[in-house]
């Protein structure tokens, strides 16, 4: 897409036309946001013809998201149910006409730019470093508990319980609790 006025034109259609939008209309601007983190690498390099039915799904996924992160639906049994229990249904509106008087004109939303910034990058980094270096203390301070291989397995290598208790030989019950535990120590530090 050209402009990126005509990127917001183009997600804000998307989004007002989503089943899940009516009764959201005070997350508009959130939602556009979110669709746009999603979809801007894509918009910036394609016509918008040819994936204006993905960009459907994406508009779906990031209005979702932002039910989700503002507890107005959860999920339950592989559906998303609304905190009112009416069926939230996963699969995007089809274009109607409907007037939307609630959508000022005049009203510009800005869509922020969802790389990260230099300076947010090298807060991340600190952060993780810290919790890196807790960890480490944590592992000298009691060896026979493997918290570094316990981290490692669980937040570097992304592995289930279930899984770090078969690779370290211990129940599951017990990776949960050295889990509770490490969490702990990190949470005390950051207070």
């Amino acid at each position: 897409m050209n402009t990126l006025q005509e990127q917001r034109d183009f997600i804000e259609q998307l989004v007002k036309t989503n089943n899940k939008f009516f009764g959201n209309e005070d997350l508009f601007e959130d939602f556009c946001s979110e669709t746009y983190k999603r979809s801007h690498t894509l918009l910036e390099s394609m016509n918008v013809n040819a994936i204006e039915a993905y960009l459907a799904k994406v508009a779906n996924t990031a209005i979702l998201t932002v039910l989700k992160e503002n507890g107005r639906v959860r999920r339950r049994e592989n559906k998303y149910i609304s905190t009112k229990e009416v069926l939230v249904s996963p699969i995007p509106a089809k274009e109607t006409e409907q007037t939307n008087d609630f959508v000022d004109a005049s009203c510009v939303y800005d869509i922020e730019d969802p790389r990260d910034s230099f300076e947010e990058k090298i807060v991340r980094k600190d952060l993780l470093q810290k919790i890196v270096d807790i960890v480490l203390v944590s592992q000298k301070n009691d060896p026979s508990k493997e918290f570094l291989k316990l981290f490692y397995l669980r937040y570097v290598k992304e592995l289930k319980q279930k899984d770090i208790a078969k690779e370290i030989n211990i129940s599951q019950s017990e990776v949960s609790k050295r889990l509770v535990e490490l969490a702990q120590i990190v949470k005390t530090h950051f207070v």
